[in-house]
């Protein structure tokens, strides 16, 4: 993929948010690619599929406005690629539909920049279908229209005909209209559309935390308002609402509303409490750290997800951890849920085959895996163990027999060192 000359850059939709939904050709261009420039709107799970050494950089654009100018998104993208690097400019969705693709592309061609345009599985067509919404029907639809709810500020007027678009068009989808939604309401009705139309409101569509509130469009604004619907989010308009009761299918799915549970547990150990996070699958996070910085790292890995605390939920992995602390346990039985790219999991894998109690170097887990001359990637992916203890990271140290680092700080690092040393000479 990557053009050996000069650089390239690959403006690549995300999809909706439902990592299931990114094309192979998307993912193959994550993986390939030097360095990832992505916005708020893609999944970050996606992120998993580009290699160890690609550069990841966070746009941070969102509903709420730019945290970065897309002046400063558009030279960064040209910079990078000028340097001979393959860009991948990450977007949710699809990028040339109201994702500024478009304009995106513009300004790598008036640069010569080469690029290639990788479509994505929209969010106006997908995220009504995850909520049971047809756009077009043979009794209820044969037209559709497209509008952004948020258009150019710079604009004197707007460029949305709504006097023709109210009676002229069968099922409106607006994205990015939750915020402007009572002045769309109220454009469509002054225009001529029926206040009784069906109107549906779907926020985070297509992911584990999905919801849809549905009404018509002379109470739909107070009722998105009392439901605290935020953006990010789609606007479904027309009759075509009215097949949902029926078709709804993916709402009532079991897992749709899997939570990330985490509880506090205090070690004795120098004062140190351990924040311990899991999915529906097992246990993803250990963090030695305060509850606010848990709970912010959490959010920002779990796209969206609701994060709630359950302590008795993790009864099986604090019994784990109390009988490895007092040295009785040499193991651990409560299931885990790596999350990571491929090769950090093959690292974190290799960690666990580590006999209690014993050392080895990044060298040796290198060639562990087949890859000798990996040891600096080992040692990053080590620092990014989300897992530490069960995965032990602690039982890695350097080549001239120093400890190394370590995410708890080196005094954990000793101290679990330590119970491991005395309880294997105890066990000998």
């Amino acid at each position: 993929m990557k053009d050996k000359k000069r650089g390239k850059v690959y403006i690549v939709g995300a999809g909706p948010g439902n990592i299931g939904l990114i094309t192979l050709k998307s993912k193959e261009c994550i993986e390939d690619a030097d360095v990832i420039i992505y916005d708020y709107l893609a999944n970050k799970e996606i992120l998993s599929y580009a290699r160890p050494d690609a550069e990841q950089i966070f746009m941070g654009k969102h509903g709420g406005g730019p945290v970065i100018t897309q002046d400063k998104i558009n030279r960064i993208m040209a910079a990078m690629a000028k340097k001979g690097k393959t860009v991948v400019r990450l977007k949710g969705g699809d990028p040339f539909i109201f994702g500024r693709g478009g304009e995106e592309a513009e300004f790598l061609a008036d640069r010569g920049i080469p690029f290639e345009i990788v479509p994505g599985v929209t969010a106006g067509i997908s995220i009504p279908a995850y909520a049971g919404i047809p756009l077009t029907h043979r009794n209820y639809s044969s037209t559709i229209a497209f509008i952004t709810g948020h258009e150019d500020p710079l604009k004197e007027k707007s460029s949305i005909a709504w006097n023709k678009i109210a009676t002229g068009v069968d099922t409106i989808v607006i994205f990015m209209g939750i915020t402007t939604l009572p002045s769309i309401v109220t454009n469509l009705i002054k225009n001529g559309r029926t206040p009784d139309t069906p109107v549906a409101v779907i926020q985070w569509g297509s992911t584990n935390i999905q919801k849809t509130v549905t009404g018509t469009l002379k109470n739909i604004a107070a009722t998105v308002k009392a439901e605290g619907i935020r953006p990010p989010g789609i606007i479904v308009i027309g009759e075509v609402v009215k097949l949902r009761k029926k078709l709804m299918w993916f709402e009532g799915m079991n897992d749709l509303n899997p939570r990330i549970l985490y509880t506090i547990y205090k070690t004795g150990i120098h004062g140190k409490k351990i924040l311990i996070a899991a999915t529906p699958k097992g246990i993803c996070r250990i963090h030695f750290g305060k509850e606010s910085s848990f709970i912010k790292e959490l959010k920002a890995d779990f796209h969206g997800t609701v994060i709630q605390r359950n302590d008795r939920y993790f009864s099986q992995i604090i019994s784990d951890l109390e009988n490895y602390f007092r040295g009785s346990a040499t193991n651990f039985t409560a299931k885990i849920d790596l999350q990571g790219t491929t090769f950090q999991k093959k690292v974190w894998r290799a960690l666990l085959k580590i006999p209690y109690g014993k050392t080895v170097s990044y060298k040796e887990i290198a060639e562990m895996i087949g890859q000798p001359g990996a040891s600096r990637a080992i040692g990053t992916a080590c620092g990014k163990n989300p897992i530490p203890i069960i995965i032990p990271c602690h039982r890695i140290i350097s080549s001239d027999g120093s400890l190394g680092g370590y995410s708890g700080g080196l005094d954990i690092k000793k101290t679990l060192l330590g119970i491991e040393k005395n309880s294997a000479r105890q066990d000998a």
